[in-house]
């Protein structure tokens, strides 16, 4: 599934319109939902359903969004996250239906930016890309202190 385009009915949540997005889920019904729902959010979507599926993806694209469920029928969406195949600037939050708290940590040390537990109502996704964002903003505003903190100590030093 490929797509992007005008929103529906309803006014779109700003941290979705124009993101692009990648959704993996291998249960064909919350996957044609999922698309749908952020389809009317003016978001530009892809869908797959598989792990050699998200790496071809992955490959011709870049990304701001990852949804990725665990377990897929040709391996587990967490070796995505092992193998680093997604880009720094991506934000990937993992869907389970494995509620077991070792899976999330697992997932969150190997740069998982958020997860949800499946069941989920699908309009938390707004919010939850928006926590995605900030933290990400965060993290960039962290980082350019840190360079800016190192600076002032080397000028400090040598002058």
């Amino acid at each position: 599934m490929t797509s992007s385009g005008p929103g529906a009915a309803h006014p779109t949540h700003p941290s979705l319109k124009g993101r692009r997005i990648l959704v993996v889920e291998d249960d064909v019904s919350l996957r044609k939902r999922l698309f749908a729902l952020l389809m009317q959010e003016d978001a530009s979507v892809r869908a797959v359903a598989s792990v050699s599926e998200s790496r071809k993806e992955v490959s011709e694209s870049d990304f701001d969004l990852v949804l990725l469920d665990i377990n897929l029928p040709d391996g587990n969406g967490l070796d995505l996250l092992k193998e680093q195949v997604f880009s720094e600037t991506t934000s990937v939050v993992v869907m389970t239906a494995q509620g077991g708290t070792e899976t999330v940590l697992e997932a969150l040390r190997n740069g998982a930016a958020d997860y949800l537990v499946k069941p989920f109502d699908p309009f938390q996704l707004p919010l939850v890309f928006e926590r995605c964002k900030q933290r990400r903003e965060a993290r960039r505003r962290m980082e350019h202190e840190r360079t800016r903190e190192f600076c002032a100590k080397i000028t400090e030093l040598y002058g």
